[in-house]
């Protein structure tokens, strides 16, 4: 007999231990790696986020406007709102929705200032005026200050026509452009026409007024490929989960894995690819990366086609129970 068969409390004394090691987990270790931004000793986040919308202040203002309604007097919200308020509280909501929100890019990050001060004056007195030409978000040197981060996206940017122009002193398309300002969102296929539109139209003839439809439809093929890398990536695990059961062998399945891997390769060099703004090499490559998805799919059903089908148990039933008749019959 063990020595628990002996002491039956001591199941007892290891449940509550096992309890005690899980309580201590909860409130003392898992807490510790919770990073979020609350735990950010930042002044931008710690004062903006107090503009937040619907503060105390604009809360008073919606009732009065609500009151005024009631009593069929015409007003609007505008009427008291303070609009410096209602820009930084609109900038901040933007940019908490955003990804450099999630990777606790902060407003210091493109605006300057002293994050480590925490009055108005002193984490406000480094920044310069978006007019100032030393100042990071003047419009000639946003690709500098983006590219403190997106370096490979940078390196690309610079050979393009629209850096050029930028670099001469003259108004043309920068990252704010593309990428609206705190927001910061990835523009969709469907958006990017009338986007390129201001300056690639038939009116203006700004290189080629074709390009609004190109760059529309080099995203499409941009999500076409990342539809096929999913759709391979699905073939494959569920090649890999049959195991001994898949009569897919295991060098198939890596020859298939090789080609998906270089769709996911030419995937990931989708941003920094589309930053030359080379339409035609952008449109290249990513067909390179399509065409390696497929492979992968292909090699998976290719071998699947090939398995002759295996008779379902009902068949089997059917025709054992004739034979056992015809059996008899003959006896």
């Amino acid at each position: 007999m063990s020595s628990k068969d002996k002491n039956p409390n001591s199941y007892v004394y290891s449940f509550r231990f096992a309890c005690l090691i899980l309580i201590v987990f909860i409130f003392l270790i898992a807490p510790a790696g919770a990073a979020n931004l609350e735990d950010l000793n930042n002044s931008c986040i710690n004062c903006h986020k107090s503009l937040s919308p619907f503060t105390d202040e604009q809360i008073r203002f919606n009732d009065i406007r609500s009151n005024h309604t009631d009593r069929n007097i015409s007003c609007s919200l505008e009427c008291h709102e303070d609009f410096i308020r209602k820009k930084a509280s609109d900038n901040f909501q933007q940019w908490s929705d955003s990804g450099h929100s999630s990777y606790f890019v902060t407003c210091d990050a493109c605006h300057g200032g002293n994050p480590d001060v925490n009055t108005e004056a002193g984490s406000h007195s480094p920044i310069k005026n978006i007019t100032d030409p030393e100042s990071p978000i003047y419009y000639k040197n946003i690709p500098e200050t983006c590219g403190k981060c997106h370096s490979t996206e940078l390196e690309h940017f610079k050979n393009t026509m629209h850096y050029q122009r930028l670099s001469a002193e003259k108004r043309a398309p920068s990252c704010v452009n593309c990428h609206q300002p705190h927001s910061f969102k990835v523009l969709k296929a469907s958006e990017i026409t009338p986007l390129c539109s201001v300056c690639h139209n038939q009116k203006d003839q700004v290189s080629s007024a074709n390009v609004p439809k190109d760059a529309k439809i080099a995203l499409e093929k941009a999500d076409e490929l990342k539809e096929e890398i999913r759709i391979a990536r699905n073939s494959i695990s569920e090649a890999k989960a049959k195991g001994n059961n898949s009569h897919i062998s295991q060098m198939e399945i890596a020859s298939a894995q090789n080609d998906l891997d270089k769709a996911i390769s030419v995937m990931k060099d989708v941003p920094s690819l589309w930053h030359s703004f080379d339409l035609k090499d952008f449109d290249r490559q990513i067909q390179v990366g399509i065409d390696s998805a497929k492979n992968a799919q292909g090699k998976i059903s290719e071998v699947e086609q090939t398995i002759p089908p295996v008779p379902g148990i009902g068949i089997v039933l059917v025709m054992g129970i004739f034979a056992i008749l015809y059996l008899i019959r003959k006896k």
